[in-house]
């Protein structure tokens, strides 16, 4: 099956840097690379490469001056169609850097800014392509996640994905005080993005993250690489234990196309709160990550998913979460509940009960993909341990209080 281009064009490669992962640096211009670079300084280095236009992020030369700026990029020098290196033309001023957020006093600045704006857990590749010891040319790579729910062919042969968001959000009794399941609006029904063939990874499939960036001939989508093994144990933003094996975790990785639920941060709160990494049952999960060009270094975490065993997952999540609505009888100030049981108000109740009546209806219309029922999973957790302690739903703007926060004790024939 074909494979897509990766414009690993040059020959010659020093070396591989999966940036800020294992012992490597954050950025190209630490100091650990200054033997890499003539002079002896990555910073003036990297300078020189961008001044000889040989800086490349995703196969797409960024201009080497301002007056190459202003013939090849006026309206901004562009990542996955975002400008990362723009000018007012008001002003005068320069941005650059991720998505342009640095001011910067000259176009060398706001390059150099750019050049360093490449994010944990993505590659950056050094080049000697006239063989003098020192890198000359240099491939940087700035790949974002997406979770595939179909794959489609256009008449034209062109490939067209759309994103696994059937369901998502969209259960029936869904509750009051979900936020966003998505931050990009990349890879929807309507969004328009289309992959010639030579750039489509024919091995994609639904229920597969796939990894996507534009290059100098559009589009270009892979498949993650797959782990799939069973969940031990984790950190939100620091690392996944699959299988016994860690995984370190890569701040400020784009996984917007990625439903909030199979973000990795949020997937694991959700699987250590009802304890499936204490109790497997043969269940498994699949951690995605971005592949590298050297074999033992560790691409950024895309994704976790529960593919096929995500109806498992999700009938014990709504286990629990009956068993907790029960064992709190309804109440308005717990005076005709006994001190030794337990009581929650009636909205606390119906906020609950409205998650499980979602999760249950879900779980029956089923999900080939899994994303669906990952996202009642997730949900269950919200609703029993409240949205502020999980950062993705604080910031996406997901509201629960939580019902195990809610539940108090009796006070029938307290004092």
């Amino acid at each position: 099956m074909a494979r897509p281009a990766t414009y690993h064009s040059a020959k010659g490669m020093m070396r591989a840097i999966v940036l800020n992962m294992g012992d490597e640096g954050r950025s190209v211009t630490d100091a650990r690379y200054d033997s890499l670079f003539r002079g002896g300084d990555a910073t003036q280095g990297v300078v020189q490469v961008i001044r000889a236009g040989r800086f490349f992020i995703n196969g797409i030369a960024m201009p080497a001056t301002a007056e190459d700026f202003a013939k090849t990029s006026p309206d901004g020098y562009l990542v996955n169609q975002v400008a990362w290196l723009k000018r007012d033309a008001a002003t005068g001023a320069w941005k650059g850097g991720f998505k342009a957020e640095k001011p910067a006093a000259s176009y060398e600045s706001a390059a150099l800014a750019s050049a360093t704006g490449i994010v944990a857990g993505l590659e950056v590749r050094l080049y000697d392509t006239d063989h003098d010891g020192f890198a000359d040319r240099i491939e940087a790579e700035y790949k974002e996640g997406v979770a595939v729910g179909k794959v489609l062919r256009r008449r034209n042969g062109m490939f067209s994905v759309r994103r696994a968001d059937q369901g998502v959000g969209q259960a029936a009794g869904a509750a009051t005080g979900e936020g966003r399941a998505f931050d990009s609006a990349h890879f929807t029904a309507t969004s328009g993005e289309a992959i010639k063939p030579a750039h489509f990874d024919r091995t994609l499939h639904p229920g597969d993250v796939a990894l996507f960036w534009y290059g100098p001939d559009g589009w270009v989508m892979q498949r993650a690489l797959q782990v799939r093994g069973a969940f031990m144990g984790g950190e939100d933003h620091k690392n996944y234990n699959i299988d016994g094996k860690i995984y370190q975790d890569a701040m400020r990785f784009s996984r917007d196309g990625i439903a909030i639920s199979n973000r990795p941060g949020e997937f694991v709160n959700a699987q250590k709160f009802f304890g499936f990494d204490k109790d497997q049952r043969g269940a498994k999960t699949s951690l995605w990550l971005v592949p590298t060009t050297q074999a033992g270094k560790q691409g950024a975490p895309v994704a976790l998913t529960s593919g096929t065993d995500a109806a498992q997952f999700l009938s014990r999540a709504i286990a629990v979460a009956k068993a907790h609505l029960s064992a709190a009888k309804v109440s308005v100030d717990g005076r005709d509940v006994p001190s030794t049981g337990t009581w929650a108000s009636g909205q606390a109740h119906a906020q609950l009960a409205s998650v499980i009546a979602g999760a249950q209806a879900q779980l029956a219309k089923g999900d080939p993909t899994g994303a669906a029922l990952d996202y009642q999973t997730y949900l269950l957790y919200l609703a029993l341990d409240g949205s502020d302690k999980d950062i993705g739903a604080r910031f996406g703007g997901f509201r629960f209080t939580g019902f195990d926060h809610e539940v108090k004790a009796g006070l029938q024939g307290a004092s």
